[in-house]
């Protein structure tokens, strides 16, 4: 009988694990893109600032109202490039779910192209 007993707590202590997991894992893959982006206050100088809140806004534009927007809850920005101090263009990384990169995005100042798709590279 005891057993049995400790059989069944222990069914349900993995079921309520098991359970509380995916809860967990299911929050975090499903907060939204704007809620993980990047902190545009790790930027003191203004055009930096502008020009990160604009590479971001733009990025966010180019996923937008695709199967991919649902993939993607980040992103972060690699670099900035200036010229003479004015920002020339940036690399954004967008990332999935767990941490895992999706996407380079290369953002100028009148055009954004994804340079290449990491999740899927071989």
């Amino acid at each position: 009988m005891a057993k049995r007993t400790k059989k069944i707590i222990a069914k349900r202590v993995r079921k309520g694990l098991f359970k509380l997991g995916l809860f967990i894992v299911g929050i975090y893959a499903f907060l939204p893109s704007h809620f993980l982006e990047s902190n545009l206050q790790n930027y003191e100088d203004a055009l930096e600032k502008d020009f990160a809140a604009y590479a971001l806004e733009t990025t966010a534009d180019i996923f937008s109202n695709t199967l991919e927007q649902s993939l993607i809850v980040s992103y972060a920005i690699e670099s900035i490039e200036e010229v003479e101090g004015e920002p020339l263009s940036s690399v954004i990384i967008a990332y999935t779910a767990f941490g895992l990169p999706y996407a380079e995005i290369i953002v100028n100042e009148n055009v954004a192209y994804v340079n290449k798709k990491l999740l899927f590279q071989k």
